[in-house]
């Protein structure tokens, strides 16, 4: 509690107007994506699909990442991080509509499950958008040295609203289901729900207008005749594909477990949505607390050895969810979730602070494709592993990924001074 009250004054006492724009956007983005999040599983399922089709679509999620995140990255660095943050949140928003109205259509030979598959495709390059170009963006309105904290209160932002937007989701299809005429587990209760995810995916966009005028202040402050002289030499492709490899194992670590957390926590334990909810609600809570502690951590440790340590302690963690006592697990999952948000932040201020700022948005980019790749590849294993009921193999494999991915952070030559 006092690393989270010093971290909250050293917040107030140096953020920006901008700053506050880009924690709000968060905020609203991270309600929308926890919402769906929380029931795009129990919809498919609704629908029939088993957690192979599951896993199938996370994945789809993922390639997305893999497929577009250099394209993604250079935009970001040519065109604009604001102006790409528009394009993937209206994207974003739209795309979950359009995927929900997809229901019994059919275009041409396309099935409703390709059709869906399709739209879900683009869902995934626009959440892309939005995650690689917040992180440059917020790099443009404050200084070097609060990159740790101000990362840490920005991913907060959108992991700890998550808390509410979790409870709000696991409640939404029972609150729903009696004006529907149907029960809490219909698919019309959960496409009904589904559209929360589409008002506040939209809604995200609306902090962002004019953040160039409340910024430009302070970024005309900053810059000085020195900047471009003392600016870093471009970093190679190749080096920058070394430097996002911690990203692939960390994608593998979360893309084992993370999205079938849902379906982990009603099939091993028969928890009802509301209870699941809450669950998964304590999880982005402490993750949303992990990212505030990481700020004061990084002061004490630095941030290559905050960041690995916080992925290297995840793994034991995983291990302990092979326990088959509900109130275990649950503590042994919030720790987890409290240690994966710390790690976020400290591994993208690590990363910001070895490249140049003309190669940022590329960095940032290229993190989240191999990460997806990663999150990809295991998401369609894992949800077949879990064909036999049973999700041990899945938590083994998920703790030795978080472990490799701490030591690749620990070992590889980031650059540990502040530019």
């Amino acid at each position: 509690m006092i690393a989270i009250r010093s971290q909250w004054r050293a917040f107030t006492a140096g953020a920006s107007p901008a700053v506050y724009r880009i924690l709000l956007h968060g905020m609203l983005y991270g309600l929308s994506f926890s919402i769906s999040d929380m029931l795009f599983n129990f919809y498919l399922h609704s629908l029939g699909y088993n957690n192979a089709i599951a896993g199938e679509f996370q994945s789809i999620f993922r390639v997305a990442g893999v497929l577009l995140g250099i394209p993604v990255g250079m935009s970001i660095d040519r065109v604009s991080a604001q102006r790409m943050l528009y394009i993937g949140i209206l994207s974003y928003g739209l795309g979950w509509a359009a995927l929900l109205l997809s229901h019994g259509m059919t275009i041409g030979s396309l099935t409703v499950l390709q059709l869906m598959s399709i739209i879900y495709f683009f869902i995934g390059a626009a959440n892309l958008t939005i995650n690689s170009a917040v992180v440059p963006l917020l790099s443009t309105v404050i200084e070097p040295h609060q990159r740790a904290s101000m990362f840490g209160v920005s991913a907060a932002a959108s992991t700890a609203i998550g808390f509410f937007g979790s409870l709000l989701g696991g409640s939404l299809p029972g609150w729903l289901a009696p004006w529907l005429g149907v029960s809490a587990t219909d698919e019309r209760a959960y496409r009904s729900a589904l559209f929360a995810a589409v008002i506040f995916g939209l809604l995200a966009v609306l902090p962002l207008i004019g953040i160039k005028r409340a910024a430009h202040g302070m970024s005309h402050q900053r810059i000085n005749p020195n900047t471009v002289i003392q600016e870093k030499p471009n970093v190679s492709f190749g080096r920058l594909l070394l430097f996002a490899s911690p990203s692939v194992f960390f994608g593998i670590a979360g893309g084992m477990f993370v999205p079938f957390q849902n379906l982990y926590f009603r099939q091993q334990f028969n928890e009802p949505d509301n209870v699941v909810g809450i669950c998964i609600a304590l999880g982005s809570f402490a993750m949303g607390v992990g990212s505030i502690v990481g700020g004061p951590l990084a002061q004490r440790l630095g941030i290559r050895r905050g960041a690995a340590f916080s992925r290297i302690l995840a793994a034991p963690l995983m291990i302990v969810m092979l326990i088959t006592n509900f109130y275990v697990v649950s503590v042994a999952y919030d720790l987890n979730r409290m240690l994966v948000g710390l790690t976020f932040p400290l591994f993208s201020a690590l990363m910001m602070q070895t490249v140049p700022l003309r190669q940022r948005g590329t960095a940032t980019s290229m993190s989240s494709m191999t990460w997806s790749l990663g999150w990809a590849g295991a998401s369609i294993l894992s949800g077949y592993m879990q064909d036999g009921g049973s999700f041990n193999l899945v938590l083994i494999v998920s703790s030795l990924s978080y472990v490799v991915s701490g030591l690749l952070i620990y070992y590889l030559p980031y650059t540990d001074q502040l530019d």
